[in-house]
């Protein structure tokens, strides 16, 4: 199955250890951490741990910039796991972030397209795609409107990485149908 895809203006390629540098930037900028619940003062070596576990998920992408190859944000499609802890078989949780000298100009909705596109091709079966973001966030709800995401939950408060509370946040999700061959 090929897991690279180019849009319009960028390109999605596997999320490569090469990728420290920018990874580390983008999720270590308040703005950025503040969207994904996660510290922006996190040592390198726990970003280091972060870039090894994401680089594990079924599907985990690079978005850099088609014309300079500026690393851009990722894309990442987490096994899902269901109520007993099992994992689900054809259904993935959705993270992602984008630099935010990138925010809205349409970057985001064009790169996850592309992505959902590679993750209909890898089978034969539905799939489906959970996403959360935090009720605050209207940019990232906006994109999964945009893309076809329904709003399952409106509000809830979910896990935190930081052992914080959490703000509130909408559940969304997304059912891929294969690809026809």
């Amino acid at each position: 199955m090929e897991k690279m895809s180019e849009t319009a203006r960028v390109r999605l390629r596997p999320l490569t250890e090469s990728d420290f540098p920018g990874y580390q930037r983008l999720l270590t900028l308040p703005a950025v951490a503040a969207a994904n619940g996660s510290p922006a003062d996190a040592d390198p070596e726990q970003v280091k741990r972060w870039l090894a576990a994401d680089r594990q998920s079924p599907f985990a992408f690079t978005i850099e910039d088609k014309a300079t190859r500026r690393f851009m944000g990722t894309i990442l499609f987490y096994q899902h796991t269901g109520d007993a802890g099992e994992p689900s078989t054809g259904e993935y949780d959705l993270g992602y972030f984008l630099d935010p000298i990138d925010w809205g100009q349409g970057i985001m909705p064009e790169a996850l397209d592309g992505s959902l596109q590679l993750v209909r091709q890898a089978s034969q079966q539905p799939q489906t795609v959970w996403a959360t973001c935090y009720l605050s966030n209207h940019r990232s709800a906006r994109v999964l409107e945009k893309l076809g995401f329904q709003l399952v939950l409106d509000h809830f408060v979910g896990p935190s990485i930081t052992g914080e509370p959490v703000a509130p946040q909408a559940l969304y999700r997304l059912t891929l149908q294969p690809v026809e061959k």
